[in-house]
């Protein structure tokens, strides 16, 4: 789960910084975006059931 806080604050960041930027986002930006984007909803399309499942069926166990 740290990896995941990880990314979240690295990519608020880089979203605070592109907001103050107001020079605009240039093509190659907007392609890489574009990219990830699909890269995102092809990932969730296929595994999403298998992530949902998984995620339930996790079980926790203290040890002392």
């Amino acid at each position: 789960m740290t990896l995941l806080n990880s990314l979240v604050t690295h990519a608020r960041a880089l979203l605070h910084s592109l907001a103050a930027d107001d020079r605009g986002m240039t093509t190659e930006e907007v392609i890489w975006i574009a990219g990830l984007s699909a890269l995102a909803i092809t990932i969730v399309s296929i595994f999403g059931p298998e992530i949902i499942a998984a995620a339930r069926n996790a079980t926790f166990s203290v040890t002392p």
